[in-house]
């Protein structure tokens, strides 16, 4: 589709060319020879601008500077050689009336500067606007070549960070399991089956770079049925997730998650009364996330990274994924943890 684009307009400018050199001035004394050369000229034009800008072009490219100086004068030479010619044929006849013709045919008495000079003053423009046309040309696939690349690079990066969060999710999610068989035994089959839902969405959801809205929620949903079984008594827990979600809104598979996840790893506590909240709130494609927990002492295991890979790497794909299309707000006053998102999910 470019190669043919790129004949047309070249089409289009070489017969706007010919059309000017024609067309233009006073044409009541021209003869029909005076169009064959322009036709020659035309031609001309074309085959030194294509030899230069797809031939000699690549090679200065390449790197070999001497064989493209050379080529670059051969094929000039060989240009203004072809000028001459067609002058020497054809144009100085059709200046002139039909009774001096036969005089000015004898060559000699033309001066051959005459000739060289202007052919080699269009040769050299022709030769800026190839070089131009190669350039531009060579800038653009330069640039398409680098966006490309910065593209698959933050592909790999938001892909290791996907990587990175889903075997951390699913051992925290496993410790939690374990500690609910051995004290609520009776809920582990119920937790199984949740945990074997999540599981399913990590696997064959979460390798697309986009999913629906409603299955990211309905994963939310499972994990915090799951982490309803192990509740304490003391705890309690506000969640208000849409009911309805369009199935046309999409965005980057558990990219909320951890948020939630970590307010439930850092806010319970069975020593006194906590309340935790999670709010997932859509307003055409704005989605709001808010997640609300009390702030405990850090157990000695969580001194040293208190919010986890998890927490951090989905900052780091927010900026990748989002950018300029999310808020977040992070705010601790050492009693209360609240983590503010609001993201444009329009594509």
């Amino acid at each position: 589709m470019k190669t043919s684009y790129a004949i047309i307009i070249q089409a289009a400018v070489w017969i706007t060319i010919w059309a000017v050199f024609s067309f233009t001035g006073n044409t009541a004394d021209r003869l029909p020879g005076f169009y064959l050369l322009n036709t020659l000229w035309v031609l001309g034009f074309i085959v030194f601008f294509n030899v230069f800008h797809r031939m000699l072009l690549p090679i200065f490219f390449a790197g070999k500077k001497m064989l493209f100086t050379g080529m670059v004068l051969l094929t000039l030479t060989g240009y203004v050689a072809y000028s001459v010619v067609i002058d020497i044929n054809f144009r100085i006849p059709e200046k002139l009336s039909a009774e001096a013709r036969k005089e000015v045919r004898k060559k000699a008495q033309v001066p051959l500067e005459y000739l060289i000079i202007p052919s080699i003053f269009l040769g050299l423009m022709l030769f800026g606007a190839a070089a131009s046309v190669g350039g531009l040309s060579a800038f653009e696939k330069k640039k398409k070549s680098e966006e490309e690349a910065n593209r698959r690079r933050l592909e790999a990066e938001i892909a290791l960070l996907k990587s990175q969060i889903n075997p951390h999710f699913l051992v925290n999610t496993l410790n939690n399991l374990y500690v609910l068989s051995l004290t609520e035994p009776e809920k582990t089959p119920s937790g199984l089956l949740k945990l074997s839902e999540m599981v399913s969405y990590i696997l064959y959801e979460c390798a697309k770079p986009m999913v629906p809205l409603a299955l990211d929620i309905e994963f939310i949903e499972n994990y915090i049925a799951l982490q309803r079984l192990r509740l304490p008594p003391n705890a309690h827990l506000q969640v208000d997730l849409p009911s309805v979600v369009p199935q046309e809104i999409e965005i980057e598979p558990m990219i909320l998650i951890p948020f939630i996840e970590n307010a439930f790893k850092h806010g319970l506590t069975t020593k006194t009364s906590c309340e935790l909240l999670v709010s997932i709130q859509l307003r055409g494609k704005q989605l709001t996330l808010e997640v609300k927990n009390p702030v405990l002492p850090p157990k000695p295991e969580q001194s040293g990274n208190p919010s986890g890979i998890g927490l951090a790497n989905t900052q780091q794909r927010l900026e990748h994924s989002y950018p300029h299309k999310h808020t977040l707000s992070i705010h601790n006053d050492g009693q209360t943890h609240v983590v503010k998102l609001q993201i444009n999910l329009a594509p």
